[in-house]
């Protein structure tokens, strides 16, 4: 994954029932801490997702499991910039354990911005554009 610019970063505790048979964070357990940190990321930024008549739906997510993660632990969530369209965001996103550098995981969600009435996408929201750096050019 290309160094992209740090947009937000938290720590999401990991509970005994994350694990699975295998004695390591279940697969889909990912996906939560993913969602967390974004939901996280938005409040920060001042976009209210609750009743709101607009807001993000999950088109796509990859994720690269680099590295097991068992109870008890921490994990340190960063999301990166990617690409930012018209009505469309990429998030990149790096788990680490709290005070450990070493990657457990990566990879990228996409997410389209949808008018919830009439299920279509609409631009993002202003307040999003502003926190997004400006990337150079490829």
């Amino acid at each position: 994954m290309t160094d992209t610019p740090l947009l937000y970063q938290c720590l999401i505790a990991v509970r005994w029932g994350d694990m699975d048979s295998y004695a390591h964070v279940n697969n889909t357990q990912y996906l939560r801490y993913l969602e967390e940190a974004r939901i996280q990321w938005f409040a920060q930024i001042g976009i209210d997702l609750q009743d709101a008549p607009q807001g993000p739906v999950l088109l796509q997510v990859q994720h690269s499991f680099l590295r097991p993660v068992q109870y008890p632990a921490t994990l340190r969530v960063q999301l990166h910039a990617g690409d930012l369209g018209r009505s469309s965001l990429v998030l990149q996103h790096r788990l680490y354990l709290q005070d450990d550098p070493t990657l457990l995981g990566e990879g990228y969600c996409k997410l389209v911005w949808i008018e919830h009435a009439s299920a279509r996408s609409t631009p993002l929201p202003e307040q999003l554009r502003a926190q997004w750096p400006v990337m150079p050019a490829s």
